[in-house]
């Protein structure tokens, strides 16, 4: 077994990066109420890079959500839908709207499923807000084609995704609005933060008025707009980012496209080391027309070809040091979760339900699947990250040759001779 544990190491730091941040806390500047310093560089930086008019930092990706979902215009008595395989925080915000989520099953890789979307439309329904999990995109052809058939808003959860692409384009900007978290794990970290991207002035204003009151949303905006007299105080929330989780975070957004190239790369390695166990599949490998960006790479495993299943083979992982490979628990359906069986808001009564079908594809997920982070191979990182994958590939390979056909013996995970847990 590996002699210690091993865990990717995430985010990296650059010298320049820290000396961001410390240029940032020497400046005095700890808050920034406008458009201005790291905060315009990042948001400059990010608008460019998706070809979007409008970028808005926030504080977390939830923020960032609930900001675009205000942004168009929901609110009480409306309804979303959303996919039912995703972090509850895609939708979770729309409670504080009044508003509610009608849960939609999914595709096997994970992405959005129109088709069962288009079977919950209602007359209440005004948006859609997607996941592409794990960083694979969805399919945008279908899903622009399916909200523009129904009149429908699109909101683009990215958070797994940044730097990903369908047909060349970023996602993020293919509907309404997009919003991405900047969270320790993700690949753009800031340590906490979002953000929101969009091309339409009307959302960019309301989501001002939402968090960023008085002297950004003054000075941000349209004047002539219905809405301009209520930027002096907003609305009673402030969704501001840090400066200083900012200040890290804005030098890793030139490098995303060289992380994204690397992801492939090390992707297609660790999928052909785990599919040398017969009986596991990765599915969330780029294709030529959605390119991941492997915020982690998902796995199915058949019970029928692995005694066990899925959890011997994390257990099996684990034991020998790989403790990056888990169950993705936090993505456990939404309509398996009290919140989406008996939903509740602080600013109405729900007459109606989000579930409303069966969910077996997203089930069949929750049962069956594990997930491991992809490096990148940063600049100078390559080393590091060349030495996890290779911890990746002997754990495989034990866990391979044990489970061959030619291996007799009990399948457990028992305990080795040195006293820690190990593939028997």
């Amino acid at each position: 077994m590996l002699t210690s544990s091993t865990e990717y190491c995430w985010p990296k730091q650059r010298p320049e990066w820290r000396d961001l941040v410390n240029r940032q806390l020497s400046s005095g500047k700890l808050s920034i109420y406008d458009k201005s310093g790291v905060v315009a560089d990042f948001e400059d930086a990010w608008s460019k890079q998706h070809d979007v008019r409008y970028g808005l930092v926030m504080n977390s990706g939830t923020a960032a959500l609930h900001s675009a979902f205000y942004g168009i215009g929901i609110g009480p008595g409306d309804e979303v839908l959303c996919p039912t395989y995703t972090f509850f925080a895609t939708s979770a915000s729309l409670f504080q709207l009044g508003a509610l989520p009608v849960l939609v099953d999914c595709l096997p890789d994970g992405s959005f499923d129109p088709e069962a979307a288009a079977r919950l439309v209602t007359d209440r329904t005004k948006a859609v807000v997607i996941t592409h999990m794990w960083g694979l995109p969805c399919d945008m052809a279908a899903v622009t084609a399916f909200a523009e058939q129904h009149g429908l808003d699109l909101v683009e959860d990215c958070s797994h995704a940044h730097g990903a692409t369908f047909r060349g384009r970023r996602v993020g900007a293919f509907g309404a609005a997009g919003a991405w978290s900047l969270q320790t794990q993700k690949i753009i970290a800031a340590g906490e933060g979002g953000v929101l991207a969009t091309d339409r002035l009307d959302v960019y204003d309301r989501a001002q008025l939402l968090g960023h009151f008085n002297k950004r949303a003054m000075n941000e905006m349209d004047p002539d707009g219905p809405l301009y007299a209520y930027s002096v105080t907003g609305l009673g929330l402030k969704y501001r980012a840090h400066p200083l989780g900012i200040a890290f975070a804005v030098g890793q957004v030139a490098e995303l496209d060289d992380w994204i190239g690397g992801k492939q790369r090390y992707a297609a390695d660790i999928a052909e080391y785990f599919t040398r166990i017969d009986g596991v599949t990765a599915l969330t490998m780029s294709t030529p027309e959605r390119i991941s960006a492997h915020y982690a790479l998902l796995f199915e495993v058949d019970p029928g070809q692995v005694p066990g299943g899925r959890d011997w083979l994390v257990a099996a992982c684990n034991a020998e040091g790989l403790t990056d490979v888990d169950v993705p628990k936090a993505t456990s359906p939404l309509h398996t979760l009290h919140l989406f069986q008996h939903p509740m808001s602080p600013v109405t009564t729900y007459d109606r339900a989000c579930v409303r079908s069966d969910y077996p594809v997203a089930e069949r997920l929750a049962a069956r699947t594990f997930k491991i982070p992809v490096p990148c191979g940063p600049r100078g990182f390559e080393d590091e990250d060349d030495r996890y994958l290779d911890a990746v590939r002997k754990v495989t390979d034990r866990i391979a040759a044990y489970l061959a056909p030619s291996h007799t013996g009990a399948l457990t995970v028992n305990d080795t001779a040195d006293g820690q847990d190990g593939v028997a």
